[in-house]
């Protein structure tokens, strides 16, 4: 089994349009999925033509009141319907919380950048936890 459990215990100001930080990695389970520059990366040979399991969530605040939402990118495209949302109607005090849950796959000759874009008004982040997790 493959698979990689990242975090981002600290709070972190992400803008509209903005990629979520992905800090560090809690578990991992094969080199061929990793954490690198705020994505998760599935680089190793058993990766491709794979399904994924993505699960987890993003806990935040937001500075001003608007819809926030978080797309999972795959190679820099958002994944059709990998999405979540929440209306902010209290700025700054409102703590907020969303999943992200879905399968996705690779091609056969293909590897893959994951992340996850913060779609909506800027946030600020005061944790994420996400799970990859090759499924066959």
């Amino acid at each position: 089994m493959q698979s990689l459990f990242v975090i981002t215990p600290t709070v972190a100001d992400v803008a509209a349009g903005g990629i979520i930080p992905l800090a560090q990695t809690a578990r991992r389970v094969s080199q061929e999925i990793q954490l690198s520059s705020n994505s998760v990366q599935a680089v190793g040979n058993q990766c491709r033509g794979s399904y994924f399991k993505v699960s987890g969530t993003v806990t935040f605040t937001a500075p001003a009141a608007g819809v926030v939402e978080l797309g999972l990118y795959q190679n820099g495209v958002k994944v059709a319907g990998i999405e979540s949302s929440a209306s902010v109607t209290t700025a700054t005090t409102q703590v907020l919380t969303l999943p992200i849950d879905s399968i996705v796959r690779l091609d056969r000759n293909e590897t893959g950048v994951f992340t996850l874009v913060n779609e909506g008004v800027a946030i600020t982040v005061s944790n994420v936890a996400l799970s990859f997790v090759r499924i066959f």
